[in-house]
């Protein structure tokens, strides 16, 4: 029995006779209605709307009753009619898809152009994040974002991508992110912070400037600390649970000096000063308090990476950016101590991401890949706790004596 066959069973067995009966009437109905009474509008909407002023006016001639049980029904039936027919009106035809490991390798290099670009892209925090180059902190971070729920307290730098246009900033980093994030607007209202299973906060090429003198400063400050924050959702108070955050913007949060300098007609531009000025409506320690969490890539010019590996007729996902930096994620994790990270979590989450996802892998890298990764843990001095955890993402069950 074919999978449609075993669902229409399932239906079968799952409305009454009465129910069955109700439907059959209203789809009657609506096709007698359809085929000697109603003359199409020449707009989708309008049709959809005529469609049903005038099937419940007609229906309400044989029966108020009917009329009254049946209106929702008949919504229900003329919407689902219209978007039948207008999809029959299109053609669908989708491009052949690129495989997971091809995509993973463009996806490694042109992440690898980006942030090495260094006379186009220049990083900067308020204060050190530890003993590890700030290249390899931004790319943990980033790699625990695509594979992590944050953790209250974990004292975490956030990520700000800002500066130019088109320069890669969706397709490198929003993009791979799409699936675990929620996107929030600067426009108030409510249900802005209803994350539900999300993990992470995106604000989409935003004003830095209204972050800083609206109301949600000091909320973006608490949520970038991990606090729960609560927020008004619906009309209810809802806490918002400890979520990542990534900004993108066309302003750039920090002070940034490129060792090079950069010809633009007849100027020579080298320091790129901060966007945020204290002001009337901006208070210093507002603007302190948001470098003051926040690691920035800021992009003064576009990075040039070879068009081979820029995908053309699809997007980077959240399975190409893990694969392709799978193997990175380990290599800079074998380069320091538990002691050179200011915060444990900066190796804890890419960790525990690594063997989350290690099945993602080729099947013959996988035994050695775990080898590594038993490796690390014990580098990093892991108790038995954490390992069993990393175990059991890793389907491996420890014997215990």
């Amino acid at each position: 029995m074919s999978q449609e066959d075993k669902l229409e069973m399932l239906k079968d067995s799952l409305l009454s006779k009465k129910e069955k009966k109700e439907e059959k009437f209203v789809d009657e109905f609506m096709t007698s209605f359809e085929k000697n009474d109603f003359q199409p509008a020449a707009s989708a909407d309008l049709n959809q709307q005529e469609k049903l002023q005038q099937a419940q006016l007609k229906l309400a001639d044989r029966s108020i009753i009917l009329a009254h049980r049946f209106s929702p029904f008949l919504k229900q039936y003329v919407a689902n009619k219209e978007q039948k027919l207008l999809n029959e009106k299109f053609a669908v035809i989708k491009s052949k898809k690129t495989s997971i490991e091809q995509m993973a390798e463009s996806y490694r290099v042109c992440f690898n152009t980006w942030i090495n670009a260094k006379d186009d892209v220049h990083f900067k925090a308020s204060d050190r994040v530890g003993n590890i180059d700030i290249l390899h902190a931004f790319t943990l971070t980033f790699f625990s974002f695509l594979t992590n729920r944050r953790q209250p307290g974990d004292n975490m730098l956030q990520l700000v991508i800002s500066g130019l246009n088109s320069c890669g900033k969706t397709m490198i980093f929003e993009n791979p992110l799409l699936e675990v994030v929620h996107m929030v607007t600067t426009e108030k209202g409510v249900s802005r912070f209803n994350f539900e299973s999300k993990s992470t906060m995106l604000l989409h090429d935003v004003n830095l400037t209204n972050l800083v003198k609206s109301a949600d400063c000091d909320r973006l400050k608490a949520i970038a600390r991990g606090e729960p924050v609560p927020t008004k959702t619906r009309g209810s108070v809802q806490t918002v649970p400890s979520v990542f955050a990534i900004i993108t913007s066309n302003q750039h949060l920090f002070t940034h000096t490129f060792p090079t300098v950069e010809k633009s007609k007849k100027t020579f531009h080298k320091v790129y000063k901060s966007d945020l000025k204290p002001s009337k409506n901006v208070h210093p320690g507002d603007i302190a308090a948001l470098q003051a969490r926040f690691l920035e890539a800021y992009v003064r010019s576009r990075p040039e990476i070879e068009e081979r590996f820029i995908p053309q007729s699809e997007n980077f996902t959240r399975i190409h950016a893990i694969v392709g930096l799978f193997s990175q994620v380990m290599d800079i994790l074998c380069l320091y101590e538990k002691n050179d990270f200011k915060s444990q979590y900066y190796y804890l989450y890419p960790i525990g991401g690594l063997c989350k996802n290690l099945h993602l892998m080729p099947k013959e890298s996988i035994d050695e890949l775990r080898k590594c990764l038993f490796e690390l843990m014990t580098r990093y001095e892991l108790d038995e706790e954490q390992i069993d955890h990393c175990c059991k993402d890793m389907t491996i069950v420890l014997k215990t004596e």
